[in-house]
């Protein structure tokens, strides 16, 4: 009985495994999902249903950093943005504009498939932070327009 038990159980193992190794994002973004929830007493926004408050291109959103990230950052960091731009990569579950990466809500990220480096796209998402070093912006839960 208990042999198969644990053969059943290692059956279930496998199957698991295979699927994760075959659908890599997917996994990945629904281990995020399942922490987030599991970790947050808070009600995450979705700023997909938001109007964004802001609605500019990635090269001036990106200019208004490399001029003077403080006040970028002040005026940016935990605000629903809409942006315009051209994309130069696309990784996994982020897109990027430049120098703007942008996480792909879960929610979306079916629609990577359909976007193509140099094809203009339209994100709408919540502006995490910058990294100065790299001059790297980061907006999470980014969903396509």
């Amino acid at each position: 009985m208990k042999k198969k038990i644990l053969l059943s159980l290692a059956a279930i193992i496998v199957i698991f495994a295979i699927w994760a190794a075959l659908n890599r994002e997917k996994f990945t973004q629904a281990v995020v999902d399942m922490g987030m929830a599991l970790t947050s007493s808070v009600k995450h926004r979705n700023p997909s249903a938001e109007k964004a408050k802001f609605e500019l291109t990635a090269d001036a959103f990106s200019k208004e950093y490399k001029d003077n990230a403080a006040e970028a950052a002040k005026k940016y960091i935990n605000q629903a943005v809409l942006l315009d731009g051209t994309i130069t990569t696309i990784s996994g579950v982020t897109v990027t504009l430049n120098n703007i990466a942008c996480n792909i809500d879960s929610s979306e990220v079916t629609k990577i498939k359909d976007l193509k480096v140099g094809g203009k796209v339209k994100l709408q998402g919540l502006v995490v932070g910058y990294n100065d070093l790299m001059e790297e912006i980061s907006m999470a839960q980014c969903t396509i327009k």
